[in-house]
């Protein structure tokens, strides 16, 4: 007898269940079920900086550094960075660098892709000051927020213009982080 009560009040209860689930409307039903969702636009999922180390009229690219293809004239020092990871894009937020002999110049730091002449028609981001001095150097040293981004397998290209000309050691660090490309 009571085995018998427990399996009705079972079954009154599974019919409740049923009868309250079959009379509320779907999106209610969709609305309590955890969604998976992945926010592509979330800052700092993998940081990613590159740091480009050249000296213009002596040499070129140091190593281990950022920076590769360098080529050089008597007013601007041009490089490719490394390409960007496949499978990821690459959101670019800030420039940080130290251009010697660059202070009282008129220089201009550009990024972008894809590697061209000196007319350089793939700009994403141009930067030409402030620029503050070195206390104890020539330099023109910069530090600068952007906001762009490199897709999966692109190298991006920077060029440094400086009139009338560069003089010693520079670094270029951009920072920023990847984010999945899909």
């Amino acid at each position: 007898m009571m085995n018998l009560r427990r399996w009705l009040v079972l079954a009154a209860v599974l019919v409740a269940v049923g009868s309250l689930l079959a009379v509320t409307p779907s999106t209610v039903v969709a609305q309590i079920r955890a969604a998976f969702v992945k926010n592509v636009d979330e800052p700092y999922r993998t940081p990613w900086e590159t740091r480009s180390q050249f000296l213009p009229s002596a040499g070129g690219c140091f190593t281990p550094t950022d920076c590769d293809n360098y080529d050089e004239g008597t007013q601007y020092a041009k490089f490719d960075l490394r390409p960007v990871p496949a499978g990821k894009r690459w959101v670019v937020q800030s420039a940080t660098g130290w251009l010697a002999g660059g202070y009282g110049r008129t220089t201009t730091i550009e990024i972008g892709y894809p590697r061209g002449s000196l007319v350089f028609d793939g700009t994403k981001w141009g930067f030409g000051g402030p620029f503050s001095q070195s206390p104890s150097f020539n330099a023109a040293i910069f530090q600068t927020n952007l906001n762009i981004t490199f897709g999966p397998g692109e190298t991006p290209f920077v060029r440094v213009i400086a009139s009338p000309s560069l003089s010693g050691y520079c670094v270029i660090v951009f920072n920023g982080y990847l984010i999945d490309a899909n």
